[in-house]
């Protein structure tokens, strides 16, 4: 570490970057920090220049992060929650010491590669906590946190206009993959953008409706031929062994149900979006140390994706 260097850094410009990560707000920010807005505003531009990026940009629906923010995000949080931990270590959470039970919530396809790693983390640390994993989704999130056994939902996407009964940062920030079988589906490895368009098609949504594929296809002038809805990920491995047919899934997904199940991933031959997935929890949770230590368990598997 070069201390000079450091020297001439506010390092409370993290501490400001991250909130307006979790408010994607100045005002929300500002308020959290017991700042005046124009000192948020005043660290931010201080922040990209430090940075040499924008970090937010300014839509009707907050302050969204760059992609290079959300990975500063994810390695800055873990330090902080670090530094608090050293500062107050008399009231740390001792994971090996406990028989606490946490209830975390999060979509099938994101527990298919978080429960494995978690599981692995646990026998290899010695933790004597207890984990139980909900089902939810972006869109149930809220009424997912009013029970009081969940702890922290883990969303693909982070809620707008959240109000201050509840706290979130970003995990990470991802792309889609394509899975198959290239024997059945008879393609190339990487598929062409023309075998993609021509294929069968298997859909995973949990509300079984249309989404950005269908879009982006219709608007290439080929209708999606779709052969079959999931609501969830836990057959589509076994299905695209069986069937021609190629699905378009988060890469997290995509990578462990590939390694299961012995079939091929491939980046996505049109156009496609990225997505982000963020941790949210209760105010009321906020200060816990379990809480904490539970937060930054989460970002080190969003480190490991």
């Amino acid at each position: 570490m070069n201390t000079v260097d450091l020297r001439r850094v506010d390092l409370n410009l993290l501490v400001v970057f991250q909130v307006l990560c979790q408010e994607r707000h100045v005002t929300r920010a500002a308020t959290k920090l017991n700042l005046s807005q124009s000192a948020v505003s005043a660290s931010l531009a201080r922040l990209r220049a430090l940075f040499d990026d924008p970090l937010f940009v300014r839509t009707r629906a907050g302050m969204l992060p760059t992609p290079k923010a959300l990975a500063i995000s994810a390695r800055v949080a873990p330090t902080l929650s670090s530094i608090v931990d050293l500062i107050f270590e008399d009231v740390a959470f001792d994971p090996q010491r406990t028989t606490r039970a946490f209830h975390l919530a999060m979509s099938d396809d994101l527990e298919l590669a978080f429960a494995p790693w978690l599981m692995a983390q646990k026998l290899a640390e010695g933790w004597t906590v207890d984990v139980a994993i909900h089902q939810t989704n972006s869109t149930l999130w809220r009424e997912t946190l009013a029970d009081p056994r969940i702890d922290i939902v883990v969303c693909g996407t982070r809620p707008q206009q959240q109000g201050a009964s509840y706290q979130s940062e970003p995990l990470l920030s991802g792309r889609y993959l394509c899975v198959f079988d290239p024997r059945t589906l008879g393609c190339s490895q990487p598929i062409t953008r023309e075998e993609y368009l021509e294929a069968h098609h298997v859909r995973v949504s949990f509300d079984l409706q249309r989404g950005w594929v269908d879009e982006r296809m219709a608007a290439l002038g080929y209708p999606r031929r779709t052969l079959c809805t999931l609501s969830h990920f836990s057959g589509l491995g076994a299905l695209l062994q069986r069937v021609p047919a190629v699905a378009t899934v988060p890469e997290h997904a995509a990578r462990t149900i590939a390694a299961a199940s012995g079939l091929a991933t491939s980046p996505v031959p049109i156009e496609s979006p990225r997505f982000s997935i963020s941790a949210i929890w209760t105010a009321r949770a906020d200060g816990s140390p379990e809480n904490a230590w539970l937060r930054t368990i989460l970002q080190r598997f969003a480190e490991t994706l």
